[in-house]
């Protein structure tokens, strides 16, 4: 039987090796970050500048900022400095279109787009200056843009874990719902067996036994937890010589304190066997009532199954009617 205290345990080893994991991804991400590109911005006397790659193509993400008053914007440029004394590009002069054919906007996103792409035009410079105004007076503020997802891990790592915990004791939830629901599928046909066996003159424990051994799910050997409680209940009638209501009372308290709602049905049944044993009141009559009780809990319980199952199935078959209306569409609309 799992506890609470293993579900804790386990959630507990899952938060660790998320947090673990997360850790090595920022680390990995900072790695990442600081190394992707060769290059660096420095600040002389001559204003911003990068400094060629002697060997190998160097990059970095830089952030161009405009305010001029009027018209405020940034742009984030990918740039990619081809080595000292490479291939210089062959690139045809840009030229300013006239101010008349595009907005302001435009016009700078233009001469910003026009600086980035001549950086590679004259490669034997081993310095790169970046201009600190447009041709047009408006001054450029250049920044490195950041490059980290460190932020999105730490946000990942945080939902995850919050999910585990939140989740941790779902399997004994889903554990409890299966025996709740073993517990009211198989107590009316029990409680009905045990009518019938009294009716027919046996004793109460007697009949406890013969209701055990002619339910379907014993004879057939499947495993159903409760009719697996009630041979527990049978074995240790017999080892310690126990009366069927104390061992039948004692698993209503049971089912009762972990919260599930056939407990009330439980205790119902054996309040009605102690009234008969302390008190003489008839037992088979009483036993019959709460069989039909119980039959008709049965009944609603499964009416509710159906009509959840029905709701389950209204997405599905949506979908079906999409399909059916596409592949019946779809050729007519070819055709024409």
């Amino acid at each position: 039987m799992i506890t609470r205290e293993q579900l804790n345990s386990k959630a507990r080893k899952q938060i660790g090796i998320v947090i673990a994991a997360g850790l090595l991804l920022l680390v990995g991400d900072l790695v990442l970050s600081g190394s992707s590109g060769a290059l660096t911005l420095f600040k002389g006397e001559d204003g911003l500048y990068l400094m060629r790659p002697e060997n190998s193509t160097g990059s970095i993400s830089l952030r161009a900022e405009i305010d001029s008053g009027d018209v405020n914007m940034a742009k984030t440029f990918g740039i990619t400095l081809d080595p000292r004394g490479g291939t210089e590009d062959d690139n045809e002069a840009d030229k300013t279109p006239d101010s008349g054919e595009m907005s302001r906007e435009e016009l700078i996103g233009y001469q910003l787009k026009s600086i980035v792409n001549s950086m590679n035009d004259d490669t034997s410079a081993k310095k790169v200056y970046l201009p600190s105004r447009l041709d047009t007076g408006e001054k450029i503020k250049w920044s490195v843009e950041k490059s980290s997802n460190g932020g999105i891990i730490a946000f990942a790592v945080m939902a995850l874990c919050f999910l585990i915990y939140r989740n941790r004791y779902n399997p004994l939830k889903k554990i409890q719902k299966q025996e709740s629901d073993s517990i009211t599928r198989q107590l009316p046909e029990f409680v009905n067996r045990l009518v019938l066996l009294l009716n027919a003159g046996l004793v109460l424990n007697t009949a406890f036994a013969r209701a055990i051994e002619g339910s379907g799910c014993v004879a057939a050997g499947r495993q159903d937890y409760f009719y697996s409680r009630m041979m527990e209940i049978y074995a240790g009638m017999q080892q310690t010589n126990s009366s069927f209501n104390a061992e039948f009372k004692a698993f209503a308290k049971s089912r009762r304190t972990a919260g599930d709602e056939s407990a009330r049905e439980l205790m119902r049944i054996s309040n009605i066997i102690s009234d008969n044993i302390s008190k003489g009141v008839e037992l088979t009559d009483k036993l019959h009532n709460e069989s039909e009780l119980l039959w008709l809990a049965r009944k609603r319980s499964c009416e509710e199954r159906g009509r959840l199952a029905e709701t389950k199935l209204t997405f599905p078959l949506t979908l079906f009617l999409l399909v059916l209306v596409a592949v019946t569409v779809c050729p007519a609309l070819l055709e024409l």
